[in-house]
């Protein structure tokens, strides 16, 4: 299992000529066949939020539709982000109360601007968070999702090999 924060910025930087990177990570969550899961505050305002986001409203509506099935893909966080005002902050707590996977989802480090970001880690309240682009989101999730298709092939894995075989 691996947990992951999506940062609103990520959500909101996404430009329409490069929506591929909201259908190539967001509806990894929305697959039930995975073990990923993403974060939210017990109160509920991380949704309110992804609810709000006015750019790509259309996409985000439809996935936390999706999102919304059960069993849901949320893993709920036992934190109160209710009385803090910033968004980077907000999102960093969530992710830092997260044990054992804490790792931030953004559109770019470069937007980050409240907290340093070294070797793509924001140290935060004594725990490091790891950052994640969404180029570097976009290979880690698409990597361990295991699809494969093979047709018409012979494969030979983990050193094996194939002897006398006709493939027809």
């Amino acid at each position: 299992m691996s947990i992951y924060t999506i940062s609103p910025d990520f959500l909101s930087n996404v430009d329409k000529d490069e929506q591929n990177y909201l259908s190539n990570i967001l509806f990894v969550f929305t697959n039930r066949n995975n073990s990923f899961k993403l974060t939210k505050d017990k109160k509920g305002d991380v949704i309110s939020i992804y609810k709000s986001i006015q750019e790509n409203a259309d996409i985000i509506k439809i996935w936390l539709d999706l999102m919304s099935y059960t069993p849901a893909p949320f893993e709920s966080i036992d934190v109160d982000i209710s009385n803090i005002d910033c968004l980077e902050t907000k999102f960093l707590k969530i992710c830092k109360e997260t044990k054992g996977f804490n790792n931030l989802i953004v559109y770019s480090v470069q937007n980050l601007t409240k907290f340093k970001c070294i070797g793509n880690k924001i140290s935060f309240e004594g725990i490091d968070i790891n950052i994640l682009d969404r180029d570097e989101a976009n290979s880690e999730l698409n990597s361990k999702t295991g699809h494969t298709f093979i047709s018409n092939s012979q494969v030979a894995n983990n050193g094996s090999t194939i002897n006398k075989s006709k493939n027809e």
